[in-house]
């Protein structure tokens, strides 16, 4: 896998190595999560690993649920907001 070097200011180096340390996680993991989810397109979720930790049930449930490409979620709130409340 190809390598890339990264030149940081020495307090955001610190606090992002104290930060993986705090998730169990190497930097090289966080880093690499992060810029996949800065260059994938956006409102397409990515459902192999969450970008930031999840509560441990949120995180059991995480990806369990498949709907199509295109459902309006939105449309989906508003509806059972009507049915719920008749509004």
């Amino acid at each position: 896998m190809p390598q890339l070097t990264l030149t940081l200011d020495d307090d955001l180096l610190q606090a992002a190595r104290a930060y993986a340390r705090q998730q169990g996680q190497e930097l090289e993991t966080i880093v690499a999560e992060l810029l996949k989810a800065a260059v994938q397109p956006s409102g397409v979720p990515s459902l192999e690993k969450p970008a930031r930790p999840l509560f441990p049930l949120v995180q059991e449930l995480y990806g369990s649920v498949k709907l199509p490409a295109d459902f309006d979620y939105k449309a989906a709130v508003e509806e059972a907001i009507q049915e719920k409340y008749g509004r």
